[in-house]
C-alpha cells in the first residue's frame, strides 16, 4: 500500500490529508500518537513514499522543502478532487491546490505554492514558487508574480499586472496596477503600506 508522509501536524497539514487516499503520517516535532513521526527519525530512516509540506508560513515551508529535495523526496503536487486545473496547466512539485480553486488555461504554478479554498487563478498566470493564495483569491489573466509572496483573503489582482518578489497583499485589496518586490499593498485600489 502506498504511503503518504505530511510534514506539520496544524491546519495546513489536516487539509492536505483530506484530499488524498490514503492515511497520511505526520511528520512533527514531538510525535503525539498513532500516525505521527519525528522529523528526526524521518531524515534518519527516509521512508518510501510521497511527501506533502502542510505549513502555511512561507519561509518555514521553503526551509522544509530545501532539506526534502537534498534527499531526493518525492515531492508531488497535491489537488483537491474537486479543485479545476486545466489540462495546459502545469503545476510544479511540491504546490497545493485546495478544494474548489481554479487554475485556468496556460497557467504556471510554482513548486511549494499554495493555492487555497475558492481561488482563481485565470488563464496565462504565472506564479513563482513559494507563495501563498489565501481563501478566495482572484487572479485576472496574465499576471505574474515573484518568489515568497502572500495574497490576502479576497483579494483580487486584475490582469496581466506584475508583483514583485515577496510582495504581501492585504485582505480585500484590489491591486490595479504593478507592484514592486518587498513591501506591504493593501486598499481598493491597492496603495503602498510600507517597505519590508
Amino acid at each position: 500500500m502506498a504511503k503518504a508522509y505530511i510534514f506539520g501536524g496544524g491546519g495546513h497539514a489536516r487539509v492536505i490529508a483530506s484530499f488524498l487516499t490514503v492515511t497520511p503520517v505526520f511528520v512533527v516535532q514531538k510525535p503525539d500518537g498513532e500516525n505521527t513521526l519525528s522529523e528526526a527519525e524521518y531524515f534518519r530512516e527516509l521512508p518510501a513514499g510521497d511527501v506533502y509540506i502542510g505549513i502555511g508560513s512561507n519561509a518555514a515551508r521553503e526551509l522544509c522543502a530545501s532539506r526534502l529535495r537534498a534527499v531526493q523526496a518525492n515531492m508531488p503536487p497535491c489537488i483537491a478532487p474537486n479543485a479545476f486545473v486545466a489540462r495546459d496547466a502545469e503545476i510544479a512539485s511540491g504546490a497545493v491546490i485546495c478544494a474548489g480553486a481554479v487554475v485556468g488555461s496556460r497557467a504556471r504554478i510554482g513548486r511549494d505554492t499554495i493555492i487555497n479554498t475558492l481561488s482563481s487563478v485565470d488563464h496565462d498566470c504565472v506564479l513563482g514558487p513559494l507563495s501563498q493564495v489565501t481563501a478566495g483569491v482572484t487572479f485576472g489573466g496574465g499576471v505574474r508574480t515573484g518568489v515568497s509572496c502572500f495574497f490576502g483573503i479576497k483579494s483580487s489582482v486584475m490582469p496581466n499586472k506584475i508583483i514583485g518578489d515577496n510582495a504581501q497583499i492585504m485582505a480585500g485589496s484590489l491591486i490595479v496596477s504593478d507592484v514592486e518586490s518587498n513591501v506591504v499593498m493593501g486598499g481598493n485600489p491597492g496603495r503602498l503600506v510600507r517597505r519590508l
